[in-house]
């Protein structure tokens, strides 16, 4: 073995003793400040319909040494029948046509498994259950410079077995979704947002 002569070793134990330490990161959020939203769609055009949830429960750690733990295991009860969609009519519509025909009832159960990214960008995994029917469904995800970070997922209806609420909800808005071609047209993909925001303090 090679040996370092004795100023080469001061030399290599100074530049260690010098290096700067890592720092110490804590990441805090309020699982209550936490916004779901979702967009359907209709007409052969693909019109959008965005709406929301006003009642829902999230649970999770309020902080971490790390995004990643911060996020993973951040759990929502989301109650379908508080959809919102800044339309009385159509909420009971979708209300009654759609998540009451859930198994069980209008309950959605949503749980974040994976985080693959860092303090800008990446994508979070959501373990989605509804319907009776768990899937993991991949929500990529941006942070803005506030600390806001936003994730966007895409699922199918089918994909949850809810055909016979599909139909239920087609056949409720048939006319109403009859687009400019004569066509009635409800779309079975629907686009999903989480949302929340985060602040992240170094020593």
């Amino acid at each position: 073995m090679t040996k370092l002569p004795l100023f080469g070793l001061i030399a290599v134990l100074s530049l260690g003793a010098c290096a700067p330490k890592k720092s110490a990161c804590t990441y805090q959020t309020d699982p209550k400040g936490i916004q779901i939203g979702w967009t359907a769609f209709k007409f052969t055009e693909k019109l959008a319909v965005k709406g929301r949830f006003n009642k829902f429960q999230a649970m999770g750690p309020g902080s971490a040494d790390s995004l990643e733990k911060l996020l993973t295991g951040l759990h929502m009860d989301i109650d379908g029948a508080s959809v919102e969609t800044d339309n009385p009519g159509r909420n009971a519509t979708i209300q009654q046509f759609f998540f009451e025909k859930f198994n069980p009832p209008s309950s959605i159960h949503a749980m974040a498994t994976k985080v693959e990214g860092d303090d800008l960008k990446g994508t979070l995994t959501i373990n989605l259950k509804l319907n009776g029917v768990a899937k993991d469904v991949a929500f990529p995800y941006t942070v803005a410079a506030d600390g806001t970070l936003e994730a966007k997922g895409t699922i199918d209806m089918m994909d949850f077995g809810l055909q016979p609420a599909f139909d239920s909800l087609h056949q409720a808005c048939e006319d109403l979704h009859k687009g400019p071609d004569g066509v009635s047209k409800t779309w079975t993909q629907v686009d999903l947002s989480v949302s929340g925001k985060f602040q992240k303090s170094c020593s």
